[in-house]
């Protein structure tokens, strides 16, 4: 019996790869600038600068790891 995280898994894996990114980076991108103004202290504009460029890194690497998990369990490939 398929679990639940196994289903959203699949579900997301069956999403494009742009429709992921457009999921992920606003996400990323938030709790990044949140993470660097509120425990790192930093100025609200390196806040939004670094939210937007370690937002962007995280989600290319999910991406990719997203695509290679996707190869694994598709039995064409």
């Amino acid at each position: 019996m398929p679990t639940y995280a196994g289903a959203v898994m699949r579900r997301w894996e069956s999403l494009p790869t742009l429709a992921q990114a457009a999921v992920a980076f606003p996400l990323f991108g938030l709790l990044l600038f949140f993470v660097n103004l509120s425990v790192f202290a930093q100025p609200v504009w390196r806040s939004i600068l670094y939210g937007i460029i370690e937002g962007a890194v995280l989600t290319i690497l999910l991406l990719v790891a997203t695509n290679t998990e996707r190869r694994k369990r598709d039995p064409r490939n």
